[in-house]
């Protein structure tokens, strides 16, 4: 072996030295998969859609607009026209189940459930859910633009008030968790 080549393997062991535990910093971090197709559980909407800004009544009679609500927190909505009927009802204790698992984060996730039907329904096996009566037309006409319309359908928001995934029914509810917390992980917002 000559001396350039022994210098050359030399150079080449200082930059391995430096540049190593970097490039397997980044591999660690990012994976091997350098795009973020394939990582979310449920429907994407690419690009996400704002939610419509229309007018909530609660059971007490208060109005707020929508927009006011999808401030600060995630939100797990459901929509549920002419009431919430078997799948609705399935996709509640599901989604009530998920934000429990989220601990300590749960506080940074709200549930929501929006219908046309006055009065708004009982539900006190549901202490952490937010009933609104709202006019849903708005919302079925965003979601079947998606073609998520599908009773029992579990649509998440951001802090933004932007429409990002659907859950259609049906799902063992692994997904939704799963992608709450990566976003509660990742995000800085809600």
């Amino acid at each position: 072996m000559t001396t350039q080549t022994r210098a050359r393997l030399k150079l080449l062991g200082v930059a391995m030295v430096f540049i190593g535990p970097l490039a397997l910093a980044y591999l660690l971090y990012y994976g091997l998969s350098f795009g973020a197709a394939g990582t979310n559980g449920g429907e994407l909407i690419d690009p996400a859609m704002q939610v419509p800004n229309v007018t909530l009544t609660d059971a007490a009679g208060e109005q707020l607009p929508s927009g006011q609500l999808f401030e600060q927190k995630w939100t797990i909505l459901q929509v549920a026209p002419g009431g919430c009927g078997d799948a609705c009802i399935e996709s509640l204790k599901e989604t009530r189940q998920i934000r429990a698992l989220l601990h300590r984060r749960a506080t940074r996730v709200q549930r929501v459930l929006l219908t046309d039907e006055r009065p708004l329904p009982v539900m006190p096996e549901q202490p952490d859910l937010s009933l609104y009566s709202a006019p849903v037309a708005p919302f079925n006409a965003m979601f079947e633009s998606q073609g998520a319309t599908t009773a029992g359908t579990v649509y998440l928001v951001d802090p933004l008030g932007n429409w990002m995934l659907y859950y259609p029914p049906g799902g063992d509810g692994s997904a939704l968790f799963k992608d709450v917390k990566h976003l509660l992980k990742l995000s800085h917002i809600g």
